[in-house]
C-alpha cells in the first residue's frame, strides 16, 4: 500500500468538488505523506495554481489536501 496527495477543488459556479492526484510523489505512511504537505504547501499550491487554476472558464474557488492509500497493483 502507498500513500499520494489528493487535492479536492471547488470551483465558482460548478456544482461539486473536482478531484486530483499529485502524482509527483508517493509516500509509504500517512505520516510521511502529512509531513511532506506541511512543509511543502508553496510547492503544492503554486502547482495547484498553474494545472488547476481554471475549469470550464471557472475560477478556483477553494481547495484541499489530503492522504489516501492505494493499493499497489500486483505484477
Amino acid at each position: 500500500m502507498i500513500w499520494v496527495i489528493t487535492v479536492m477543488l471547488w470551483y465558482d459556479g460548478l456544482n461539486g468538488p473536482h478531484y486530483s492526484e499529485y502524482k509527483l510523489k508517493e509516500f509509504n505512511t500517512k505520516i510521511e505523506c502529512l509531513d511532506y504537505v506541511f512543509w511543502n504547501k508553496t510547492e503544492l499550491v503554486t502547482k495547484l495554481a498553474e494545472d488547476h487554476g481554471a475549469k470550464e472558464g471557472k475560477g478556483l474557488k477553494t481547495w484541499a489536501f489530503y492522504c489516501e492509500n492505494r493499493q499497489l497493483e500486483e505484477v
